[in-house]
């Protein structure tokens, strides 16, 4: 038998009023507790977080509605006073009669979020949390090398908003219109991605401001300082994550942040939803399912071990990932691993990507870059709200892409022998432009001998912010264009692939070249750039990958 009680007020500091749902087994006894802060319908973190098996296990189960939301007062504003809430709602839990003390932490994407900042506030409850795909700091969310991780945040910008707009109207406010409005917004994303300027996306302006702020903030404002991460005390911690996740490398990041002897990481070959075997044109094999599958255990164990003080901290591998195209998985001791090599592959001439730097003098590569008509997206880490299905997210074939002038593509021979590579990868050009800014993108493949060509990662550097200057045109500079982490093995036969370019939308917000970003720039002021990519003696352009033994 289960007590439930649905409503139940939390009193903040301040006097605003949080609700939250709470399961717990039927008993005299006080127990331990799982607490969840939500942005979302409760319910929804109830299923997905296995209420039932965790209330079977002797744990309550308190899942709270954060300010702004559900059934909680006061307006939601992306991660404002979440400590100060979340201080208070962890004292709540660990006072109630019914309570022993101890909380565990559960949440997933912004959940996950959220139990970052309650863990900052170094409350003695908190005896350890399990996150999956788990954001860092917020300007991490919005912004990758400097450019805005458009689509994604778009979709959630855009989910948010009508959650605002349902609020609304349980306040009896008329959103007729708005609801007309919003339906047009969500049923076309690529062009509600094309406004120019970004931030003036009316229906966000009014329900959804802090998309402005996003807009006219670029990543190097200290604007985003506000809303950083306090550094938080070493609480042990099972992070999930996907290698097509949007949150891939913040949740890396987060593990190797405040490490905790009890801490453990498992990265799959899955996107931001639900873990399972295939994504993408990629079917991964029933080691990804079996591994998807085991997670619910393995999540409910290492809550219930914690909350009830009998967990040890020595045991079980600390780091395990899937590595991909050999569709197995490996325990490694640390992230990242530290025996991996690094190898670099050089952009030539002609086409081909060498171990070898060019000998000599070379012409470099160059295309038009035209913002009004960017690089199409296909594939990878993404939030799209048109989903897997159109080619958001996962592995995809690039031979699409393969007619467009704008992309230089570097291809390797044959691979005489398999190439494994875990950990961060990263591209570095030799490059200059004619305007007065610009992005550089790199994208890995994997080109198999039939001739498919399967996306691994891809990257971007929007060179204001990732060298802290504007360039005057046509200087050349070095630029790293980070790709982030993947743990992948090239097979023997097959050729590694790096095309580079300067757009991939709407991933990626596409760069007027003005020296301002899309979110303040009217499309009669986007300009055409021509790009110089070079790879001399004296200039080696390079892809830089860790080869794992």
């Amino acid at each position: 038998m289960t007590q439930v009680e649905q409503h139940v007020p939390i009193t903040l500091p301040d006097g605003a009023t949080l609700r939250a749902t709470v399961h717990r087994p039927a008993t005299d006894e006080p127990v331990p507790v799982v607490l969840a802060l939500t942005p979302y319908p409760v319910d929804a973190a109830r299923q997905e977080m296995g209420e039932s098996e965790l209330v079977a296990r002797g744990l309550a189960v308190v899942v709270v509605a954060l300010r702004g939301t559900g059934a909680s007062e006061g307006a939601f504003v992306p991660w404002r006073g979440h400590v100060e809430d979340a201080r208070a709602v962890i004292e709540w839990c660990a006072r109630q009669p019914w309570s022993t003390g101890s909380v565990v932490g559960w949440g997933r994407s912004y959940l996950a979020q959220a139990q970052l900042y309650l863990a900052s506030t170094g409350h003695p409850a908190l005896r350890a949390m399990h996150l999956g795909v788990c954001p860092g700091d917020p300007v991490g969310i919005i912004y990758r090398g400097g450019a805005v991780v458009l689509g994604s945040a778009l979709n959630w910008a855009t989910a948010m908003t009508r959650g605002e707009l349902m609020r609304a109207a349980a306040r009896g406010e008329d959103v007729t219109a708005e609801l007309v409005e919003w339906e047009a917004l969500a049923a076309d994303p690529d062009a509600a991605a094309r406004t120019a300027p970004l931030a003036d996306q009316a229906l966000l302006k009014r329900r959804f401001p802090a998309w402005r702020d996003w807009m006219t903030h670029p990543a190097s404002d200290p604007w985003w300082q506000q809303w950083a991460l306090p550094p938080r005390p070493a609480v042990p911690t099972l992070f999930v994550a996907g290698w097509h996740d949007l949150f891939r490398d913040l949740t890396l990041r987060q593990f190797t942040t405040a490490q905790h002897p009890g801490s453990r990481l498992v990265v799959g070959p899955w996107g931001h939803g639900v873990p399972g075997q295939a994504l993408g044109e990629v079917d991964y094999g029933r080691s990804a399912a079996r591994g998807a599958e085991q997670l619910g255990a393995d999540g409910v164990e290492f809550l219930v071990a914690h909350a009830t003080g009998e967990t040890d901290d020595a045991t079980g591998p600390r780091v395990r990932v899937f590595v991909m195209s050999e569709n197995a998985w490996r325990d490694l001791d640390a992230w990242p691993p530290p025996d991996t090599v690094s190898t670099a592959w050089h952009l030539a001439p002609d086409g081909g990507l060498a171990p070898e730097a060019v000998d000599g003098s070379a012409e470099p590569s160059t295309f038009v870059f035209d913002p009004c008509d960017p690089v199409p997206t296909v594939g990878g880490p993404n939030l799209f709200a048109r989903g897997d299905a159109a080619r958001g997210t996962g592995q995809w074939d690039q031979r699409p892409l393969d007619h467009r002038a704008d992309v230089l593509r570097f291809v390797s021979p044959p691979l005489g022998e398999d190439v494994t590579v875990i950990g961060d990868v990263v591209v570095h050009l030799w490059a200059a432009t004619d305007a007065l800014d610009t992005d550089w993108t790199a994208k890995l493949v994997d080109v198999h001998p039939d001739g498919s060509a399967l996306a691994v990662l891809d990257g971007i550097a929007r060179v204001r912010e990732v060298l802290g200057e504007l360039v005057p045109p046509g200087e050349v500079r070095e630029v790293a264009v980070e790709l982030g982490a993947s743990a992948h093995t090239f097979r023997a036969g097959h050729r590694l692939r790096l095309d580079v370019s300067s757009s991939n939308f709407p991933r990626f917000d596409p760069n007027p070249g003005t020296g301002a970003g899309a979110g303040v720039t009217e499309w009669s002021e986007f300009r055409v750039a021509h790009q110089q990519v070079l790879h001399d003696q004296g200039h080696p352009s390079r892809l830089v990958l860790p080869v794992a033994p």
